[in-house]
């Protein structure tokens, strides 16, 4: 006879209850204790059950008698006769392979449990772990890169000789003070940046840490300027902690399947401190295999501020951001939106993906305008429009008046039209450059409009229908915005909010009916 219990607590008057029905096959009690099922033939005694017990990490061995309408209530109830946690009467059995194979699969679910989000395959993107990977590998490189430095400031301050002078100590409180300083400034300075291109600020965010540690590594070259040294070095750690700090939470929502931030930002932190104590450990191992030079420092450094910068732009090739910027708009639409038979024509189809965005998005440098390229005009956004009237772009003869007609082109159909931004087109090299503006009451969706109708300008210039590009981009746009908006908000991107430049590079046209 075989029996299968499922349960997952025990409580002794609900046992009592079930086994006084005689045909009850399945005993199920609150969830507190799982009930496993042996599965083993009872040759000698068909009417005994034996059930294996398991909480958490406790499991016991239980017989119950025969379940026989004679047989009491009390003799129906399991009695305990074995768990892992033997007494003295009852030794521990010697442990068999499976049992220790055992232990090692639970040790490794515990590690991964301590460092990975819950339900890690299914709770977070496929691209998590190999951001999680190099991330970690950065994080050790820096560590040990940052004890290396410590040593060198050290070595140039005379530490070794003596205890640490007076004077030294201030220096080094003060250079923390300049340090935490430049973090305040920088933070006011970079503002919604950190949201709208959070790849680029935490590429450069590893950069200005190596930058400073770097300069750290000279102060025993200089060390009568190790205040000034120190200072600037301090300030360039703190850019580089803030941004890291500003960051994380942009890039780690991005990770997200479920609503497990917490969760992914949690383990991030484990992960980050893990990696800290390994990369100390080795820049202690280093520093003490070596001579206390400065160039030896510096001959160990090197390749550890290299690992350390490698490892963060390989983690970022695997972030996805689905909020759109100049860079991800252009992405997105510059191959599904062509010219067929000099009209224009939208292909659904050739919308890219976030994930698609991602593979080719330029994030070493801050892009706020596309260039022109291969005879495809430029598109400049949010241009100072005094300085431009002032330059005449490219200086030439008549460049002036070129600016003035592109700019009454941009500006005054728009106004008719009552959009909430303005386009136009001012020839030169590589076919010119299309110019887009945006009005201080434009929304998201204006803003993406605009774009839209930037994009398609663009398109029909590089054609050469120049003639009237201007209003057929803009009739294109109008007719066939809506449909592509569904488009791309099915393919993932996130069109509630967008990151087109500063709102006080924006805008605001008044019409003087007098002039």
């Amino acid at each position: 006879m075989y029996s299968q219990i499922t349960a997952a607590s025990m409580c002794r008057c609900s046992v009592q209850k079930v086994l006084q029905r005689p045909q009850a096959q399945h005993l199920r009690f609150p969830a507190c204790i799982a009930f496993y099922t042996t599965q083993t033939k009872l040759k000698s005694d068909p009417d005994t059950q034996k059930l294996v017990l398991r909480q958490g990490r406790i499991e016991s061995t239980v017989r119950s008698s025969s379940q026989t309408p004679q047989s009491s209530t009390h003799d129906l109830l399991p009695t305990i006769t074995h768990n892992r946690f033997h007494s003295k009467a009852d030794p521990p059995a010697i442990r068999q392979p499976a049992q220790v194979s055992s232990r090692v699969r639970y040790s490794l679910k515990s590690v991964l449990h301590a460092f990975l989000p819950t339900d890690y395959r299914t709770s977070v993107t496929p691209e998590y772990l190999g951001y999680t990977k190099w991330q970690f590998i950065h994080n050790v490189f820096g560590s040990a890169s940052g004890v290396l430095a410590t040593q060198a400031m050290l070595y140039a301050m005379g530490l070794g000789a003596g205890a640490l002078p007076l004077s030294a100590a201030i220096n080094w409180v003060i250079k923390d003070g300049f340090g935490q300083l430049g973090g305040v400034v920088y933070a006011t300075m970079v503002g919604q940046k950190f949201d709208s291109d959070p790849k680029h600020q935490r590429f450069w965010s590893s950069v200005w840490l190596q930058t400073a540690t770097w300069l750290e590594m000279l102060t025993p070259l200089f060390p009568h300027m190790f205040l000034a040294i120190g200072s600037i070095a301090n300030i360039g750690k703190n850019i580089a902690w803030l941004a890291m700090s500003a960051t994380k939470a942009s890039i780690n929502k991005t990770f997200c399947v479920k609503e497990n931030l917490g969760d992914v930002t949690a383990k991030h932190g484990s992960q980050a401190t893990a990696a800290g104590l390994i990369g100390t450990a080795v820049g202690v191992l280093v520093g003490a295999a070596m001579d206390v030079t400065v160039n030896t420092l510096i001959l160990a450094f090197v390749p550890i501020s290299l690992a350390s910068l490698w490892g963060n732009y390989k983690s970022l090739l695997y972030t996805v951001t689905p909020t759109l910027n100049v860079e991800r708009a252009r992405l997105l639409l510059q191959e599904a939106i062509s010219v067929d038979n000099g009209r224009l024509v939208l292909d659904p189809a050739l919308l890219r993906t976030p994930r698609e965005v991602a593979i080719s998005e330029r994030f070493m440098l801050e892009i706020h305008s596309i260039g022109a390229l291969n005879g495809m005009p430029g598109v400049t956004i949010s241009a100072n429009i005094s300085q431009l009237e002032r330059s005449g772009v490219w200086n030439k003869p008549r460049a002036h008046d070129s600016v003035v007609t592109m700019l009454n082109q941009a500006f005054n159909p728009c106004v008719e039209w009552n959009e909430r931004y303005y386009t136009g087109h001012l020839p030169g090299p590589s076919a010119g450059t299309v110019f887009l503006w945006f009005d201080k009451r434009a929304q998201n969706l204006d803003i993406l409009l605009g774009f839209y109708h930037a994009m398609a300008y663009r398109s029909l210039v590089y054609k050469g229908t120049v003639s009237n590009a201007h209003w057929q981009s803009y009739a294109f746009a109008k007719q066939t915005f809506a449909d592509a908006c569904r488009h791309i908000e099915a393919c993932g991107w996130d069109t509630s909010i967008m990151y087109f430049g500063k709102k006080s590079a924006f805008v605001q046209v008044k019409c003087d009916a007098s002039a």
